[in-house]
């Protein structure tokens, strides 16, 4: 088996994932339910979805170490596992300035998230661009 292969379908659930909260599970959240639910209900959801995100990125990290795949691969690999683990990490200040009503500090905080979740979802998408000629061996 071709374990680069491997790699592009995690890259695929990462890229599905992301695209799925993006633009299904938030729209719909933020569009039916009410305030007080949706809070409790996205309070819920994120913790998940990035420790998800994580556990993809960690189980890429141990197949890249087993398999010896190119260096670029591993850095994606990476990304995958540390920069959900850091949008998990920086959820409860992200509460507390939603709770606190802290708007600049609310708006700071979950652009960080975004873009770091949207670094995330570039990194995956270019993943198979890399080493090309690896998926006809």
């Amino acid at each position: 088996m071709n374990f680069f292969i491997f790699e592009i379908i995690s890259s695929g659930v990462v890229i599905g994932i992301i695209f799925f909260q993006t633009f299904f599970v938030a729209p719909i959240i933020f569009s039916s339910i009410e305030e007080s639910q949706s809070r409790i209900f996205i309070r819920k959801i994120f913790p998940k979805l990035f420790t998800l995100l994580s556990i993809i990125g960690f189980i890429m990290i141990l197949s890249n170490l087993f398999l010896n795949l190119d260096n670029k691969v591993k850095y994606i690999s990476i990304i995958n596992f540390i920069i959900p683990l850091i949008c998990y990490l920086i959820i409860p200040a992200t509460n507390r300035a939603t709770d606190r009503k802290d708007k600049k500090m609310f708006k700071t905080l979950h652009m960080t998230s975004v873009l770091l979740t949207i670094f995330v979802l570039f990194s995956n998408m270019i993943l198979p661009f890399f080493n090309t000629y690896k998926l006809f061996t």
